[in-house]
Parts: C-alpha cells; structure tokens; sequence
C-alpha cells in the first residue's frame, strides 16, 4: 500500500470537511451487480451477497450462467447435441429458479444470462457490455463435467476486470440475504484506500453493522543492510512515531463516521508483516466482510490490483469486496494489455 496517491486524482476524505467525498461516491457507484454461476452450491453463495448490497446501494442484479463446451470440458473430440440440448435446458431452469429466489429475496426485477465458452472470456465480456459495477464471483468451483473449475476462472476474472470484486467464500449462508455485522476497512493513509468508506458507511448502515479500521505499521527488521544498532533504533523511532499518528488518523475518520450514527472501532498493529497481520485481526475479530480498494498509496495503474489487495484476495478466509479506485480514462489506458479476447457464442433471448 507505498507512494503517496495522486491527489489530482482524488478528493482528501480529511480536507472535504463533508461526508462523503464527491469523488469516491461516484467513483464506488454499485448500479449493476453481475453474479456468476455455475452449478455448484459454492457460486449459489454469492446470491446472498448480491442481494444484501443490492438492497444497501439500490443496485440491480444481471445472473450469468456459462456453458462450457463439452468436448473442452471433457477432452473429447466432438459434441454429442442431445446431450448439448439436455445440459442447456437444465441450465436455463437453473436460472429461473435463481431468478425468483433473488427477485423475492431483493425485492427487484432480475436480468439472467446464458452464455456458452470459456467462462473467464464470457463474464469479462459480459461483464464490459453490461457496464458491471461490481463482479461477484464464488472462490472455489466444483471440477466435474457438471462445472466449470470456478478457482482458475476467478484468476483469469481478476486478471481481465476493470470493475470492482466482490468474493465470496466456500461455506457461504445460504439464507436469501447476508447481513454484516463486522465490517474490517484496512486503510494505509492514502486517499485511495479511504475512498471506499462511503461504500461502508451505506452497507454498514443498512445492515446495523459495526465498522473496524485497521492501521498496520511495519516493524523493522534486522537485515544485511539494517543491521547497525543506531540505525535500527531511528527504524523503530519512526515506526512508534507511524503508529502515534495512526492512532490520531483513524481517530479522525471515527469521528467523521460516527456523525452518521455509524459504530466504529479502530486498531492500529505494528508487524513485520503487515498483510498477515490484517488477515489474523480479522480472525480474531470474527469479521464477515473486508472491504478495500484496489490499489493503495503505490498504484500502479497497469495492475488491476495491487500486491496488498491482490494478498487477501488470495488469502483471506472471509468475503473480500474490492472497489476499484482508478478512473475509466486509467484503465481505457491500459485496456489493451488486458483486452477481453474476442466474444464466443451465445445463447439468445428466449431460446
């Protein structure tokens, strides 16, 4: 989370004097929420998720379901089409009973797509020709003929997004609607990490949640370059001075949030590493939900993600939601390294 952001290209959450900033309310903007799907109970998790932030944010909810050709799931050499035809049908009554339970459950009409290809191709093409605010993926799929592998889809997903990410974890509720209850917001002092907590202060509002602001601060360690005693010693001076202020930072964005009437805790935490540190508060502290930006005060705008975000994507053993941080014209800039390949068929409507 290293360089200090571009603060042309963000508005200071301190400097506003305001709640919330202009900038990231309409940069988060959640109006479509894309769900993928396959067949296994683990993507069926994500339903509650997009149902639970699509009441938060008013957003409206397109299911997507894709078919993965036979002979490239199976290694055969052709298509049997009766089987083709079955496997179809059965995937659009999939749909449709998914259809009514998140209508009923969110209270909204809800868009569904069937599309046939390679599944990372689809829902990022899908995903681009919906103007998808937010992908919501499963972390692990079922690998049989039945489904597709969710796990490598969802690396293929996040290498190709432009948008932000919701992922839900194995063992998710299957109740109709998720309810947070213990939201953790690892911040690093930048405006791109801040500007995620209007987002936060919707969902936790909606929800009764609590809010939880984490400041890691490195602790140094001795190494063949940092090895002097007087240099260690400026290294941990810095370091308790990094924590001091960390403690009167989060101290101000509590006090901004509470005049929403939004509970808020802060911790700050001293590692050598900061990452695991993050990951072991949230065990500890039994969140449900993190919430970050893509990037931090480093951001290097050819990443989708940065390393931090793109840790506890990896990592973390409870629901991420990543907002993307960047402007459109950032990443049209960069779209070519990570252009959608070209589409693959689809089914039409009602077919």
């Amino acid at each position: 989370m290293g360089m200090i952001a571009d603060r042309s290209s963000l508005t200071p959450f301190e400097a506003t004097r305001s709640w919330p900033p202009d900038l990231p309310r309409e940069a988060h903007a959640i109006r479509r929420i894309l769900v993928c799907l396959d067949d296994s109970p683990v993507s069926e998790g994500c339903l509650p998720h997009a149902v639970a932030i699509s009441k938060s944010l008013g957003s409206s909810i397109t299911l997507l379901h894709v078919m993965q050709p036979i002979r490239e799931r199976a290694g055969l050499q052709s298509t049997d089409v009766l089987d083709w035809e079955i496997s179809r049908q059965e995937a659009s009554a999939l749909l449709e009973r998914l259809e009514r339970r998140v209508s009923e459950a969110s209270g909204r009409p809800v868009d569904t797509r069937l599309e046939q290809g390679h599944p990372a191709e689809r829902i990022t093409a899908v995903a681009r020709e919906l103007h998808a605010d937010l992908t919501i993926l499963g972390s692990q799929g079922e690998r049989d003929l039945a489904a597709w592998n969710l796990g490598s889809t969802v690396m293929q997903v996040l290498e190709l997004t432009r948008g932000s990410v919701l992922l839900a974890r194995r063992g998710a509720p299957t109740a109709s609607e998720v309810s947070p209850k213990r939201i953790l917001v690892p911040l690093d002092g930048s405006l791109r990490s801040e500007s995620v907590l209007p987002t936060v202060a919707r969902i936790a509002s909606a929800h009764g949640a609590e809010v939880l602001l984490v400041f890691a601060v490195s602790e140094p360690v001795p190494t063949a370059v940092l090895r002097a005693p007087e240099d260690l010693a400026v290294a941990r001076d810095l370091s308790t001075r990094l924590e001091a202020s960390g403690r009167r930072y989060l101290d101000g964005l509590r006090e901004q949030l509470g005049r929403e009437g939004i509970s808020v805790r802060t911790r700050v935490v001293r590692s050598a590493d900061e990452r695991h540190a993050i990951l072991e508060i949230s065990r500890r502290e039994g969140s449900d939900l993190i919430v970050l930006s893509a990037h931090g005060s480093t951001c290097n705008p050819a990443l989708t993600f940065g390393s931090f975000t793109g840790h506890l994507l990896t990592h973390s053993a409870v629901p991420l939601l990543v907002l993307q941080d960047l402007r459109e014209s950032e990443l049209r800039a960069h779209q070519d390294a990570r252009r959608a390949p070209p589409l693959r068929a689809c089914f039409p409507e009602g077919s």
